[in-house]
């Protein structure tokens, strides 16, 4: 058993013992019948015993249901009349009390005729005190009650002041066992919250962590139903990466913002606990659906929202504000995860870009030579650090380049790819014209495969590929890569604005991709543009051509636009700042 649980546990039968020793001693100085401590739920409106004592087994019987039973101060007794009140009642002759007749009704409707009957035949001919039970702070917490009948005398004032004692000392019990109880929740909250938390941050797998979230939300709040639900920038629609016990509508529903209120909670950024005054604002399938009630909390990444965290039950008052604290609670450590996650995912795939660019697929055909390749990486994972290749320098001999920068990421991939940056460098690329003919025919296949990526449609405007001329003017470049005597790579830089220079026409031929030819003309032109005056370099891609953008982010691009055309893939400009002039 966990502490916590323990804690509660010893707290209620200490709560218990002392109210009991309480009616001991209440029964010891007054000559009676029967006497109940009686705790009143507000939130719930109910009336429970803590502990009571009646002399017969036949009137224990009777009593029993009563004491445990919906707060009704309409149809009430003895204790819905001294917490109405707010002051202790003394009743000599039920008979001549006036709510009397709402009691025997309240009989009447909650027991059968002959419990009934029994039951009003003892508060006919009993006397009664019913003593508000108050903490120092005045909050009723419920009531001490005491009944005495024939042959017993009635019950007077001098019983009333004593009873009044024993109430006092019984709100000291209550209170210190509602301090001890909200401890013990405290405390499992904390336990459960930091367990999450753990659970939560135990993988940098982006797809693993979604679904940890939802399985410990579920968990937290007490939900057979939890989605964790991105929101697209692009489309400004929250759609589901996790969920657990969800229905496939609930899953596939792409969520616009200010729809329902899951679209109102990703739009304002405040969670929110449904409520029934709100239901004519719920989503009007949600109800078909089993949802009953629910709880949405917003997630955000620093300044970024990344989505919508939210909790279902089929229950119409199963979650409401408790719920939904715990769940914010939640979210610092989830958000914390997926943060963690993304940059790991972006880490890596800037690696992988990275190394993928430095290892090649195959080895070139060179005359005179007969080339091999076998690569198998510890683990079968590319690391980063494998640095290999081979190619013919000017002067006809032929260089082998294998080497390893110990470790792993993406600092170790950036290490090697400068390695064998500088050290091909100079022995392939050339300063030549942008219109002379390797560079013409190296743009001619570049078209030819942007067309087979974006469609035949696709017009080649000056905006997109710039001009022959521009390459060619002051503070402008152009570069071809050679291989074995043939070009295989260009690339240009021309002047887009004062300061800042733009990097156009990266193109690698099929045959000798895999060989870290763009990375090194980034680089070249990157020099160049510095030579220049240049303070950043800018380049324009589109969001289809997924290679490129790893690539330019790898070598410390950031997107800094986008622009959407109706019919044409996105449009992406990057930008870097140049730390040489």
């Amino acid at each position: 058993m966990q502490p916590s649980i323990e804690h509660a546990a010893s707290s209620e039968a200490w709560l218990r013992h002392t109210l009991e020793e309480i009616l001991s001693q209440v029964r010891v100085l007054l000559d009676i019948d029967g006497c109940a401590f009686q705790t009143v739920d507000h939130e719930h409106q109910h009336i429970r015993p803590a502990a009571s004592w009646f002399e017969h087994a036949e009137l224990r019987s009777v009593m029993q249901p009563i004491l445990d039973r919906p707060y009704d101060p309409e149809r009430g007794g003895v204790t819905e009349a001294a917490v109405e009140r707010g002051e202790s009642i003394l009743i000599s002759d039920m008979g001549g009390w006036r709510g009397a007749g709402a009691l025997r009704a309240r009989l009447a409707l909650q027991l059968d005729e002959a419990q009934a009957n029994a039951a009003w035949d003892w508060y006919r001919t009993s006397s009664f005190i019913s003593c508000p039970v108050r903490t120092t702070g005045g909050r009723t917490l419920g009531v001490l009650a005491l009944s005495s009948s024939p042959p017993r005398p009635p019950l007077d004032e001098e019983h009333l002041r004593v009873t009044e004692v024993f109430a006092g000392l019984a709100a000291l019990a209550l209170e210190r066992s509602e301090l001890l109880e909200r401890e013990a929740r405290r405390s499992r909250t904390e336990q459960l919250l930091h367990g999450a938390a753990q659970k939560m941050t135990a993988s940098l797998d982006l797809d693993v962590v979604y679904g940890l979230i939802v399985e410990q939300a579920a968990l937290v709040a007490g939900a057979p139903t939890a989605l964790l639900l991105r929101l697209d920038d692009v489309t400004q629609t929250l759609r589901a990466v996790a969920q657990v016990g969800a229905s496939a509508r609930m899953s596939r529903h792409h969520y616009a913002l200010g729809e329902g209120m899951l679209g109102a909670v990703a739009e304002s950024g405040e969670g929110y606990a449904s409520r029934d005054e709100d239901r004519r604002r719920f989503l009007p399938w949600i109800t078909d659906e089993g949802v009953g009630s629910f709880v949405h909390v917003p997630i955000d990444l620093g300044p970024r929202r990344f989505g919508v965290l939210t909790v279902s039950h089929p229950e119409r008052d199963a979650l409401g504000q408790p719920a939904l604290e715990l769940l914010q609670s939640l979210t610092r450590p989830a958000a914390a995860a997926i943060a963690n996650a993304l940059e790991f995912q972006h880490e890596r795939r800037i690696a992988t870009a990275l190394t993928r660019g430095f290892i090649p697929d195959a080895p070139p055909e060179l005359d005179d030579f007969e080339l091999g390749l076998v690569y198998e990486p510890v683990g079968h994972e590319v690391s980063g650090g494998d640095i290999f290749g081979v190619w013919r320098l000017p002067g006809g001999a032929l260089a082998v380049l294998v080497g390893d920068v110990c470790g792993k990421g993406l600092e170790v991939a950036a290490v090697s790819a400068m390695v064998r940056f500088f050290v091909e460098a100079r022995t392939r690329l050339r300063s030549e014209r942008p219109d002379g003919a390797a560079s013409r025919a190296l743009f001619a296949e570049y078209l030819a495969d942007v067309r087979g990526r974006l469609g035949e449609d696709f017009v080649p405007t000056e905006r997109v590929f710039g001009s022959d001329e521009a390459f060619a003017a002051v503070g402008a470049a152009w570069l071809v890569v050679y291989e074995d005597g043939r070009p295989v790579a260009c690339g240009g830089l021309r002047t887009l604005a004062p300061g800042v220079g733009e990097i156009k026409r990266i193109f690698v031929t099929a045959t000798a991709r895999g060989r870290g030819h763009a990375r090194r003309l980034l680089g070249a032109l990157e020099r160049r543009a510095g030579e220049h005056g240049h303070r950043s370099v800018r380049l324009l891609t589109t969001d289809v051509l997924h290679e490129a953008i790893a690539l330019y982010e790898a070598a410390g691009y950031r997107v800094v636009g986008r622009v959407e055309h109706p019919r044409a893939p996105v449009e992406v400009w990057l930008e870097k700042p140049l730390t040489y002039s």
